[in-house]
């Protein structure tokens, strides 16, 4: 993902910022996967993975196998309150809502809801939906990965998008490497910070443009 609305170095900052604090905002949201993070960024994140199957730093073979995907429900929208609003809490809904199903779908290899709610212009966002969609083409997934919210926040800009960032944590779980078949990798817990701007397009929010940074804490 090299083109983003944040840099790189400014998403790890933040990044760091979130592993500092640890669970003090609190809050839950449901599984996300850490190749987004890896692939995000290319100049100081969590590693340069570069896609789905990448291997961040700490990772070690587990023996080969593979992963079929959990059998794991899909976030349902009716646990984002207000996201189907054009409120800036809506906005904010509908980001954490993206980035919990894009978590999902490298658990499941589905990419369906993203590329409803994806910009033509969110060239990081079409490269979110081509790692999943690798995944599903290997049949290689994730294992199943838990998440914690952090932060929450948004900010209206110039523009009349919203930007909304969103801090979290994954837990433990390990990832396929797409170019070593059978081969997979061990990731430890890892803070993550995404920013995003959304926009009401009709009647729903869709992504702009985002920036991932991930943190192993």
């Amino acid at each position: 993902m090299t083109r983003r609305l944040l840099t790189a170095s400014a998403a790890a900052a933040l990044v760091l910022g979130l592993a500092a604090c640890g669970d003090d905002t609190g809050g839950t949201i449901t599984d996300p996967p850490s190749t987004i993070a890896t692939g995000a960024s290319d100049d100081g994140g969590a590693s340069d993975g570069g896609g789905a199957g990448g291997s961040t730093g700490g990772a070690s073979d587990d023996g080969g196998t593979t992963e079929a995907a959990p059998d794991i429900p899909a976030p349902d929208p009716a646990d984002y309150p207000g996201m189907d609003e054009h409120t800036d809490e809506g906005a904010e809904q509908a980001f954490k809502y993206y980035f919990d199903t894009a978590f999902w779908g490298f658990q499941t290899g589905d990419a369906t809801t993203l590329k409803s709610m994806t910009s033509d212009s969110c060239e990081s966002c079409q490269d979110l939906i081509d790692d999943v969609e690798e995944l599903r083409a290997h049949g290689n997934f994730w294992s199943q990965t838990d998440l914690e919210q952090l932060r929450l926040e948004s900010a209206k800009q110039d523009d009349q998008s919203i930007e909304v960032t969103y801090g979290f944590t994954a837990s433990e779980h390990t990832e396929p490497d797409v170019d070593n078949a059978g081969s997979r990798s061990k990731e430890p817990l890892t803070a993550y910070a995404a920013v995003g701007g959304t926009r009401w397009i009709d009647d729903h929010w869709v992504i702009d443009g985002m920036a991932l940074s991930g943190e192993h804490v």
